[in-house]
């Protein structure tokens, strides 16, 4: 019984300390943050093998991926972030018109602004997992999003969690910063896992 627990927590331990090493990799490559997007595909490259225990060299395997989907995930990441910007421009615009018409504007912008987050979660793991184009990447994260739209919703639950507990909490705040982005990988990555077998 004790050996069968000393292997359990020696691999949570591997586990954990993995996800530190996959974190502090994340945070130092998107420093200059136009490369956070082939940082992000990076990391889920990595997650998706470590759910099936397939994980190798971290560093490595880091690395390999980010030079792979370094031109895409710039590009990725510069469609998204302005797309991102004319959404959320539209809905302050509208919502500070002050009317109804205003309002109906600035709700469906905001509906048009949910798909955005749900597709932008699908993204880079599928950037991680296939080879596409930029446009198919992004078709494929919408069509996805919207077909699997509870693993969607809550991989965004979480994510709204995790960003509204890092900015409320000193502790969440350290820990997330630890581990935060490699462990919402690592999560859903179990999910994607799932969805791509498919």
């Amino acid at each position: 019984m004790t050996a069968i627990f000393d292997g359990r927590f020696l691999r949570l331990a591997s586990k954990v300390s993995n996800l530190f090493l996959l974190n502090i990799l994340w945070i130092i490559f998107s420093i200059p943050i136009i490369t956070m997007g082939a940082a992000t595909s990076a990391v889920y490259y990595v997650t998706l093998k470590m759910v099936k225990n397939e994980e190798g060299y971290i560093i490595k395997d880091f690395w390999y991926a980010f030079r792979q989907n370094l031109k895409q995930g710039i590009i990725i990441e510069l469609v998204l972030l302005v797309g991102g910007v004319i959404l959320l421009g539209d809905i302050w615009y509208f919502l500070h018109l002050g009317n109804i018409f205003g309002y109906i504007f600035a709700g469906t912008f905001s509906i048009g602004l949910t798909v955005y987050v749900l597709t932008l979660i699908f993204t880079f793991p599928l950037l991680a997992k296939y080879n596409n184009t930029v446009s198919g990447t992004l078709k494929n994260a919408v069509l996805l999003s919207l077909k699997h739209l509870p693993s969607s919703i809550a991989m965004a639950v979480l994510l709204i969690i995790m960003l509204y507990g890092f900015y409320v909490s000193v502790h969440l705040m350290i820990i997330f910063s630890v581990i935060g982005a490699s462990g919402f990988a690592y999560f859903g990555s179990f999910i994607f896992r799932g969805i791509f077998e498919n």
